[in-house]
């Protein structure tokens, strides 16, 4: 099982049942996210962020990085907004507002996030499936395949054409976002600490699904910036079959 799957499995298993992700399992992958590169790939800064910050318990701020990585058509962005709201993690609890994001997330059929978006349906009434639909309907339009793909493809095409160098980081095209380096400074030893990355990792350590390592120069694999390439190498880590399990819902943690 590919590193990035094992992130959105650990995720799940926190957001259920409100774990502290502080386990080795869990710093082998969020060490392998710090080390990996985003520059000119919004989805996995979004990502990748929202990841650690939701491993230290600073819910508000994984909320507003998933939320950016969603907007670029990452869909473990998506199914972590959906789980959070589903358990209250930053946000109030919301099983409408859950599923609604759970659908979303679920738009390319991947098995993990449809057993997980029908695991949830499944706990609600009529009345809240059809709300759920409505905001469905609300979300698709700014963060729906059919638009957040285009919005992607423009980034990755964007930079490939200013690739320069081995930069560090992303922080070009969202407002307020921190790009890697300014994450490294303000997240402090709560988070590095956890995730193991106190130190630049040597070039050739692990990253996610072989991407580049932040300040090593192989910053350009031709697979990351030809969209076409990129979507189908990212569809392929989920497209496996995982067996999920009866999903409960937990009250909310104040971590």
């Amino acid at each position: 099982m590919k590193t990035m799957v094992m992130g959105a499995l650990l995720l799940a298993s926190c957001a259920v049942s409100a774990a502290t992700m502080d386990d080795p399992a869990s710093h082998e992958v969020l060490a392998a996210m710090a080390r990996t590169s985003t520059w000119g790939h919004p989805d996995e800064f979004g990502e990748f962020v929202g990841m650690r910050y939701y491993a230290s318990g600073d819910y508000a701020k994984a909320m507003k990085y998933f939320d950016m990585g969603a907007r670029y058509a990452d869909k473990l962005s998506q199914l972590s907004i959906g789980l959070m709201y589903l358990n209250g993690e930053g946000v109030e609890k919301n099983p409408v507002m859950a599923y609604a994001w759970l659908s979303l997330a679920a738009e390319r059929n991947y098995p993990r996030y449809v057993a997980t978006r029908d695991a949830v349906g499944k706990q609600l009434d009529a009345g809240q499936r059809a709300q759920a639909s409505e905001v469905l309907a609300q979300l698709s339009s700014e963060y729906g395949d059919e638009v957040a793909k285009r919005r992607l493809e423009r980034e990755l095409r964007q930079t490939r054409t200013t690739m320069t160098g081995s930069l560090v980081g992303y922080g070009s095209s969202y407002t307020g976002s921190l790009t890697y380096a300014q994450f490294v400074a303000s997240a402090g030893a709560n988070v590095l600490g956890r995730m193991g990355a106190n130190a630049m990792p040597p070039c050739g350590a692990r990253s996610i699904d072989g991407a580049p390592i932040t300040g090593c120069d192989n910053l350009f694999v031709s697979w990351r910036w030809d969209p076409k390439q990129y979507f189908d190498v990212r569809d392929a880590t989920w497209m496996g079959t995982v067996t999920v399990g009866d999903l409960q819902q937990q009250g909310t943690t104040n971590h």
